[in-house]
C-alpha cells in the first residue's frame, strides 16, 4: 500500500490524475490525504518513507513512530542547505543510523547504433537525495566515520558534534 500526503489540494488533484492517467484510473493500492503529513499520518509499521518537500526535518517526529527498525527514509532536497539541516536533523533525533547523501544529476546521452555519447549540451538540474535507516528503540547510532573539520561548526552551535564531543 502506498499513501501519499499533499498539503495543497491543487498538488493533491495533479497526484490524482497523474495516477488515473498512467493506470486507466485509480489504483487500489494507492491512498491520497489531503493535508500535513505530521497531522495526518497514523500508519505504523512503515517500511519505507519518501519526503519530497520544502522542510523534511519537521517530519522527524512523525516519521520515527511509523518506521518499522530497519525501515528507510528518503529525502529529496533541492539545497546544499536543506541537505544540511536535514543531515543533522536526523542526526539529533538519534534512531537512525548515519544518514547518506549525493547529489543527482540529469545529462541526456545521444544512442544510436554505435554512436553513444553523452549529448553536447546539459542543461541540468541538480537535486540532493539522502538515506537513513531506522534502528530499532534503545539502539544506539553508530560511530560516524569521520569527524567535522574544525570550524565547521559556530561558536554558537549546540548540536550533536558541540565541543568536540563523541563526534557521533
Amino acid at each position: 500500500m502506498l499513501h501519499s500526503y499533499e498539503r495543497r489540494e491543487d498538488f493533491a488533484e495533479i497526484a490524482q490524475q497523474n495516477v488515473q492517467r498512467y493506470f486507466g484510473g485509480p489504483h487500489p493500492a494507492w491512498q491520497l490525504t489531503v493535508g500535513d503529513l505530521q497531522d495526518n499520518l497514523s500508519d505504523t509499521d512503515v517500511d519505507r518513507v519518501i519526503l519530497d518537500m520544502l522542510a523534511p526535518w519537521e517530519c522527524l517526529d512523525v516519521v520515527k513512530k511509523a518506521l518499522v527498525p530497519g525501515g528507510i527514509l528518503c529525502c529529496y532536497v533541492a539545497t546544499t542547505t536543506q541537505l544540511a539541516r536535514t543531515v543533522e536533523s536526523i542526526r539529533e533525533i538519534g534512531c537512525f543510523n548515519e544518514p547518506t547523501s549525493w547529489e543527482t544529476m540529469i545529462r541526456n546521452w545521444h544512442v544510436e547504433g554505435l554512436a553513444v555519447r553523452p549529448d553536447h549540451r546539459m542543461i541540468g538540474h541538480t537535486g540532493f537525495l539522502l538515506t537513513a535507516r531506522r534502528l530499532a528503540d534503545g539502539v544506539e547510532p553508530p560511530m560516524r566515520r569521520r569527524r567535522p573539520a574544525k570550524g565547521a561548526y559556530g561558536e554558537d552551535y549546540d548540536g550533536p558534534n558541540a565541543g568536540g564531543g563523541s563526534g557521533r
